[in-house]
């Protein structure tokens, strides 16, 4: 289980991700807000974080300092791409950014390369089941 400083701080690399590409669309509002009710933090929690982020209050070292084990870091890469495909353009600045995040947090990048390609497999399944089920 996370503790509450390592939420914050792991939404906080969300929002930072978001903002990687210097535009929050509200598909990637929509998803941090949800992520952060999961983690049970209350809306002007969330609001307070985003805007912490926004303003650069912290570096991204220092909010990715705050988070310890290596299970919620794998959880976060992989949160952060979710992110970063939830507009459907996964953009160079987002690339870059991953690239410095899984170094940042001593994970490997053959991981990242791997979470990339679920998300990628995972993102054309979704396309054919919404065309099976005409959506």
């Amino acid at each position: 289980m996370m503790e509450h400083t390592e939420k914050i701080a792991y939404l906080k690399a969300l929002i930072y991700i978001a903002t990687a590409d210097d535009t929050i669309d509200e598909s990637e509002r929509e998803k941090f807000s949800q992520l952060g009710h999961i983690y049970g933090l209350n809306e002007d929690e969330i609001n307070s974080i985003a805007d912490s982020v926004i303003n650069k209050t912290e570096t991204l070292e220092e909010i990715l300092g705050n988070i310890s084990t290596r299970q919620t870091k794998l959880l976060l890469v992989y949160d952060l791409l979710a992110i970063c495909y939830a507009d459907g353009c996964y953009s160079l600045a987002e690339k870059n950014a991953m690239r410095s995040i899984v170094n940042m947090l001593h994970i490997e990048e053959e991981k990242l390369t791997a979470l990339e390609e679920v998300i990628e497999e995972s993102t054309v399944l979704n396309k054919k089941l919404e065309t099976i089920l005409e959506k």
